[in-house]
């Protein structure tokens, strides 16, 4: 990447092995010891891929996409080449019972359209990985060389990734689909210490029981937007860019059948940082109240902009979530809790 170059690029991939192979592009030079927590960094994102392998072997979860924003710190000089958003795209492909995983970040000045890339990601860069491995191993047998061979493909991969960088987002029919909130997660960081919780259904509620076929779990759920939040931070702090914080918009998880969708809007104020995020299904007839996530995304703004109390807009989402009861997100013990009585299917 030429010096001044206004995106960050990472390309990383995981055989059936779960052994991960990376093609960053580069902005600059980076001291060795960069180099190697930017080589490592790849697994820290993998690693909830890795887990929905391990967790939900029955369903084939995985991690679509997460988007964000990129913002400014006040007290921080900003780099001359302002990003304004930080994507992360996953395609999981399952061959012989086993799963690849193609994992891209893109740092961008702009609002990438994600289905364009993704559409690339899924039926072109990936799929020519595994059928030239097949193709390879059987033409040379103990001659291929793999190492080689997945270098030039991931290396071919960001090339095709960065010819797509800079299109116009176009508007998509998914965006009018009608989704059903399942949960509220309230993320609030003040002087670098975070306070998360979740509030859903009651534990006797029918309604829980019934969501937990349509989501992974709600713990994993739950951890998802602070996990991903950092792992940004810390790949802009890797590249130089110190002074950009990112900010959650929407994470994708789906299996074959189903879909989850998270979406979140935050505000800021001196040292302090305030969240609200969604976890979102597609509209079903046992969940019945459902909007578009236009409708979403400002009863999230009206909580923020102190238009509305928070237990009135939690009502207005979905009138059987508790606005009271908080399932707290900050410790191992209160995950533990969520895993053991709220995924609970009994």
């Amino acid at each position: 990447m030429a010096k001044g170059s206004e995106f960050l690029l990472g390309l990383f991939y995981s055989d059936e092995n779960t052994l991960v192979y990376d093609n960053i592009k580069l902005a600059h030079n980076l001291s060795k010891k960069a180099l190697q927590d930017l080589r490592s960094i790849s697994f820290k994102f993998f690693g909830p891929l890795f887990m929905t392998t391990a967790m939900y072997k029955r369903k084939d979860w995985k991690i679509d996409y997460i988007e964000t924003t990129l913002t400014p710190q006040m007290d921080e000089s900003v780099d001359e080449t302002l990003l304004q958003s930080f994507t992360c795209l996953n395609s999981s492909i399952k061959i012989a019972g086993s799963m690849t995983n193609l994992f891209t970040f893109i740092g961008s000045p702009y609002t990438e359209d994600l289905t364009l890339i993704y559409k690339k990601l899924n039926k072109f860069i990936h799929p020519c990985i595994v059928q030239g491995k097949l193709i390879g191993q059987n033409i040379y047998g103990i001659e291929f060389d793999y190492n080689v061979f997945i270098d030039h493909e991931l290396k071919r991969g960001t090339d095709l990734i960065e010819h797509s960088l800079g299109s116009p987002r176009k508007m998509y029919w998914e965006e009018k689909k009608a989704y059903s909130t399942i949960a509220v997660i309230k993320r609030t960081k003040k002087d670098g210490i975070l306070t998360s919780d979740l509030f859903t259904f009651d534990i006797d509620d029918p309604l829980r029981k019934e969501t937990l076929n349509h989501i992974p779990s709600y713990y994993f759920m739950a951890i998802l937007p602070d996990y991903y939040e950092k792992r940004m931070n810390e790949t802009l702090r890797l590249f130089g860019k110190k002074g950009l914080y990112p900010n959650i918009i929407k994470i994708k998880v789906s299996n074959p059948e189903l879909e989850v969708l998270y979406m979140e809007e935050f505000i800021t104020s001196a040292n302090e940082k305030t969240c609200y995020g969604l976890i979102l299904i597609p509209h079903n007839d046992i969940i019945n109240e459902s909007r578009d996530l236009f409708f979403y995304k400002k009863k999230l703004r009206e909580i923020l902009d102190k238009n509305k109390d928070f237990e009135r807009v939690v009502v207005e989402l979905n009138s059987r979530i508790n606005p009271f009861g908080n399932w707290n997100l900050n410790t191992d013990s209160a995950l533990q809790s969520i895993e053991k009585l709220l995924d609970n299917e009994l």
